[in-house]
């Protein structure tokens, strides 16, 4: 009987057990967030770069929440994806047309103009026709084709001049030119994160890699800055924090960063067709990450989900064995995560860093709201080292 009493006692208490226990594994999950940009792991242990980068998210999240841009993201990654990709080219790069144009054909003070900001004299290099009534800068595909092509001639000029495969420094040569850059590498060294730059290059792979982070790991910034940026109807609660924020509302809202103002050097000998060495290659900096394998675990969405709200509890029944970093959980078990509504998709965190794990539903992050009921089949992406 005395048994009995203790566990009805300790019932009451369990469930905030498990809650709190999924929390600090969120936590903790957050704190180990790896920082990738093409490859390369961002340097966030160093205080500054973390604290700038930060900062950079937090003011890009009013932007990157704005349902247009998120709406033109959509409907133009698909091309923009499969030019980086015949190009050989890392799929983040894609993330710099948003930063320079928000993809709207935009026309700067200097002249640049474009979803890529294309200089006049950058574009006449690559052939583009431009005349008073048309101009080829704002054709997507042509466009596309040589912001690549400009690109791939930055990061190899790069390491054949300084032999290093940075594209961290390339991404911050196409905003300031390939001669300014060169400069800068001559006096400064090859670390972008330390040098001395014009404000707007100084921040722009901040920009960048801020934007990518949203756009794929938002459910990670929703617990950090304690209100759902990304649900289309924001509480009142929600506004008044983001109105009594820091956030300076201006940064990206004109979206008119200029390209490449002194378009320096562009050696004819770079054709766009070259291959671009890999992230593993033996002139990559210190910084590359491994290449990574991914499985999937079929598992099933257990319980009752019909009045889903932000923060909510979602219990998932494994259908095969799982492993994460270690940690070993059996078919048949049930995990819990925390669910986040981001644009009619719940964003689920697991408690792991999410190159890790994510939950994957008809192909996609997360799960449709209308797909959170009991006995939903989804699948468990586990991204693990190569060499394991």
């Amino acid at each position: 009987m005395l048994f009995l009493q203790h566990a009805m006692k300790y019932k009451k208490v369990l469930p905030v057990f498990i809650f709190l226990s999924c929390w600090m594994s969120s936590y903790k999950a957050f704190s180990q967030h790896d920082i990738i940009f093409c490859g390369e792991k961002i340097p966030v242990d160093n205080n500054f770069v973390s604290g700038t980068l930060m900062n950079a998210i937090r003011k890009q999240i009013p932007n990157v929440n704005l349902p247009e841009l998120r709406r033109r993201a959509v409907q133009n990654f698909p091309y923009i994806e499969s030019y980086l990709q015949r190009s050989g080219l890392p799929e983040d790069l894609k993330y710099i047309a948003i930063v320079e144009s928000g993809f709207q054909n935009l026309i700067s003070g200097k002249g640049a103009r474009g979803f890529w900001q294309l200089m006049p004299k950058t574009a006449a290099a690559y052939g583009l026709v431009m005349s008073d009534n048309f101009d080829e800068r704002d054709d997507l595909h042509k466009s596309t084709d040589v912001a690549c092509r400009e690109i791939i001639a930055n990061y190899t000029t790069i390491r054949k001049r300084f032999g290093i495969s940075s594209w961290v420094l390339t991404a911050a040569a196409y905003n300031t030119g390939i001669g300014n850059m060169f400069k800068k590498i001559n006096d400064q060294g090859t670390d972008y994160f330390s040098m001395s730059l014009n404000p707007e290059t100084a921040l722009y792979v901040y920009k960048i890699i801020a934007v990518k982070e949203l756009f794929e790991y938002p459910e990670l910034y929703m617990k950090d800055f304690g209100y759902n940026v990304f649900s289309s109807a924001q509480s009142s609660t929600a506004a008044s924090a983001l109105a009594n924020s820091n956030v300076d509302l201006t940064v990206f809202n004109s979206m008119q960063v200029d390209v490449n103002t002194k378009d320096g050097e562009h050696p004819d000998s770079i054709s766009a067709k070259e291959p671009v060495p890999g992230e593993t290659s033996s002139d990559a900096t210190n910084n590359t990450i491994k290449k990574s394998n991914a499985i999937y675990v079929a598992a099933n969405i257990k319980g009752k989900y019909k009045n889903f709200s932000d923060g909510q509890l979602i219990s998932i029944k494994l259908q095969e064995n799982l492993s994460v970093n270690g940690i070993f959980n059996k078919k048949g078990n049930t995990i819990m995560g925390t669910g986040w509504l981001i644009d009619d998709r719940v964003m689920i965190d697991l408690g792991y860093d999410t190159h890790s794990l994510a939950l994957i539903n008809d192909g996609k992050k997360g799960i449709a709201v209308t797909d959170l009921k009991d006995g939903e089949p989804v699948l468990l992406r586990v991204v693990q080292d190569s060499d394991n």
